[in-house]
């Protein structure tokens, strides 16, 4: 197994998911009027079947064509069409277009664990992993792992001592059993003490009874690491329904939804970053009603059982048991957590997104590094001209009420012709033919300024970049341009008629 330090990166953007298992069904509950189906950190899927990302090059979101019928999103760019078959998302920067490939190997599977390598696992219980390419994992194809079967679930951690370290996958069975991988999927070893195990978090089980158990990751010596662990019951843990890990730090959610806190507390920034382990869980008293936590970056955000989002910071030596918490929003019916930021859904069906947003995080439509109060993801937006959808490599963005497109998205579909002027930074769409009016429209990349055959024009909302993108509103041009422009808010569809 490729060694890496146990955390979650960003590559171009897009959020990857240490473990991932997203099924359409079960990331909603929105308001009848919501054209939404599901949604992940940095996706969403349409009630029409259309598919959506953000993030990277894309600050908004952005349809992606081939990939309708997704009925699950997993990291590391994996979906999964209704048919069983598996797609990977790739992102060929710093071009924005995304290319779609199938993915050989695997299909109708249950979730996937991402840990340098990526595994997947299928009804039946067998698992699968990407291919090596010597410098990189393949994850257009995948094999059988021999040696493990009936798997429910997998978690990973990495194992060290003072001279040896190795990602170590953790595997949970049918049976409940649990099983740990000692030598790159090449072999396995049973964790003892543990049975009749739900769920597992990192090198964290939680039994049928609402025990949690956990085993060592950290070892003295110098020699070879362990094949065979025990693990021991993590007291003063009891009727637990619920467990998670997110980033260094564990979290417990009990049967009278209480919430409880161990693992890392961070201080200090850049090199001076310090992990402070908390091994004794904390039975935290300033939340109640938990119906699901999470630490997002420094945070720990609950949401709870009223529809209502809380926050404290993990950026302290230790977490106290009265940690105060503080209302972030309400009214949050989901919420789904990347390792940075989170994206939640309102009981009315609409998005908001929060937390680190370099890379576009939160498809609001810009760049900041960090939103520290929710803005609404933008909503996804189709365009059709005379009645076939219209592709693009980035999203519709709405601004004061008014819609704007990429320079090339749509105009010279219209029969218009795009130049841009690198030295002026001006864009220019013009239009000459038999039998119609020459349109010649300018606008500068730098002020916003639009120009209609030489005279001025005053716009509601300017043409702006994001990103090196430039935004041109969508209506204004097009009507210009001799077409007819119709909003159709229940599909979210900008509707063009060019005769």
């Amino acid at each position: 197994m490729k060694k890496q330090p146990f955390f979650l990166s960003l590559i171009l953007g897009l959020t990857l998911t240490a473990g991932a298992s997203a099924a359409a069904a079960d990331t909603t509950s929105n308001g009848s009027n919501s054209t939404l189906a599901s949604f992940e950190q940095d996706s969403l899927t349409k009630k029409d079947d259309s598919y959506w990302v953000w993030g990277a090059l894309q600050s908004v979101p952005t349809q992606i064509p081939e990939l309708s019928g997704v009925s699950a999103s997993f990291g590391n760019g994996l979906v999964q069409k209704q048919d069983g078959s598996v797609w990977l998302i790739q992102y060929n920067y710093p071009n924005p277009a995304i290319t779609v490939k199938p993915v050989q190997g695997v299909s109708d599977i249950k979730g996937t664990f991402d840990y340098g390598r990526t595994l997947a696992w299928n009804a039946e219980g067998k698992v699968f992993t990407s291919t090596d390419a010597s410098d990189h994992w393949d994850l257009t194809s995948f094999s059988a792992v021999t040696g493990i079967d009936n798997v429910t679930d997998i978690a990973g951690y990495y194992e060290s001592n003072g001279k040896n370290g190795d990602a170590r996958f953790i595997f949970l069975k049918k049976d409940g059993t649990v099983w740990k991988d000692t030598n790159d999927l090449a072999s396995f070893s049973q964790v003892q003490n543990l049975s009749n195990i739900t769920q597992i978090a990192e090198n964290v089980a939680l039994k049928k009874d609402g025990t949690v158990w956990t085993w060592p990751e950290r070892f003295s010596g110098k020699g070879d690491l362990p094949s065979t662990l025990t693990a021991t019951q993590l007291k003063p843990l009891s009727n637990i329904k619920s467990i998670k890990h997110n980033l260094n730090s564990s979290l417990a959610i009990d049967s009278q939804s209480r919430l409880w806190f161990w693992g890392s507390t961070i201080t200090g920034y850049s090199d001076g970053t310090v992990y402070t382990d908390n091994p004794n869980p904390v039975l935290l008293t300033g939340v109640k009603n938990v119906k699901d936590a999470f630490v997002v970056e420094r945070t720990l955000v609950v949401l709870t059982g009223d529809n209502k989002v809380y926050t404290t910071s993990i950026e302290r030596a230790s977490m106290p048991a009265n940690a105060e918490f503080k209302l972030l929003v309400s009214d949050i019916s989901t919420v789904k957590n990347g390792p940075r930021h989170m994206i939640m859904q309102k009981t009315d069906g609409t998005l908001l997104g929060w937390g680190v947003n370099k890379n576009a995080e939160l498809g609001y439509g810009d760049y900041e590094f960090e939103h520290t109060t929710p803005v609404p993801v933008q909503k996804p937006i189709s365009v059709a001209l005379n009645g076939d959808n219209v592709a693009m490599t980035n999203g519709v963005i709405t601004r004061g009420g008014q819609n704007f497109v990429p320079l090339r998205s749509v105009f010279e579909k219209l029969g218009a012709e795009i130049t841009f002027d690198g030295t002026s930074k001006l864009a220019t769409v013009s239009r000459k033919g038999e039998g119609v009016a020459p349109v010649t429209i300018t606008v500068s990349a730098t002020t916003g300024q639009t120009m209609l055959n030489n005279a001025a024009v005053t716009l509601d909302n300017k043409p702006f970049n994001v990103n090196g993108t430039l935004y041109l509103p969508l209506r204004f041009i097009s009507e210009k341009l001799g077409a007819t422009v119709e909003w159709q808010p229940k599909e979210e569809r900008i509707a063009i008629t060019l005769k």
